[in-house]
């Protein structure tokens, strides 16, 4: 048995978060191709402060307008990742919306992309009582959602929710992430061929699992309020 929320408030037990766009996917490419561990920051300067304390093999990863900051190895793209030797680095990205999904108090952490959905849903039927939720609620992303119905159909078929109604208005994951805000800003950038990676299903046997959390407090490093970056590495059962 499982459940859909799509508010913002700690889990009860395990949590599958679910994002495609933007950091999602390749955050699971990246375990994929073999990287130690992913570590997920709210913006350049915790990625800049997690870069130096982890040392200079660490590759930073993150965009503004689709073009990497300052200092930084590369943007947030599929198609980049597989010119990118990972195999064995700390990789951090900067992913705002999905380093705020995750609540301090969560533990137990899972996250679920179409890439790696066939593991998804097999992880799931061994978890008791799962929370299904998408990335940036309590306003979700729709590519998110989308899938979460997804995985939702396929881990518990007569269940019924928002996501699984939107499953229903985009059959066809491609279309349903090119139909996305999120999409659409990628394909304003020229980037749609990183729409049909991104909606690959099953592609990637890997589920990042939540690892460790790192604080970051605002008086310490001169941050504009108290901030939390996540690792991830890959669940291995």
């Amino acid at each position: 048995m499982c459940r859909v929320d799509l508010c913002l408030r700690p889990a009860p037990g395990p949590l599958i978060l679910a994002e495609v766009l933007p950091a999602g996917s390749v955050l699971t490419r990246l375990l994929a191709l073999g990287a130690k561990g992913v570590w997920v920051a709210p913006g350049p300067k915790v990625a800049r402060l997690l870069a130096e304390s982890l040392g200079k093999d660490t590759l930073l990863l993150g965009e503004v307008e689709g073009f990497p900051p300052e200092g930084f190895h590369g943007r947030l793209s599929l198609l980049d990742l597989e010119r990118t030797e990972v195999k064995g680095k700390e990789a951090i990205l900067v992913a705002p919306l999905l380093n705020g999904s995750v609540l301090p108090e969560e533990k137990e952490v899972y996250l679920a992309s179409l890439r790696n959905a066939k593991a998804v849903v097999d992880l799931a039927r061994t978890l008791k009582t799962p929370t299904l939720r998408p990335s940036g609620a309590p306003e979700p992303l729709l590519s998110a959602v989308v899938a979460l119905g997804f995985l939702q159909k396929r881990v518990l078929p007569e269940a019924q929710s928002l996501a699984t109604a939107l499953l229903r208005a985009f059959p066809d994951p491609q279309e349903a992430l090119f139909q996305s805000p999120e999409g659409q800003a990628l394909h304003k950038e020229g980037r749609t061929e990183e729409l049909a990676w991104a909606s690959l299903i099953g592609v990637d046997p890997v589920v990042p699992r939540l690892t460790e959390v790192r604080f970051f407090p605002k008086e310490t490093y001169g941050l504009s309020q108290d901030r939390y970056a996540q690792r991830y590495g890959a669940w291995s059962g």
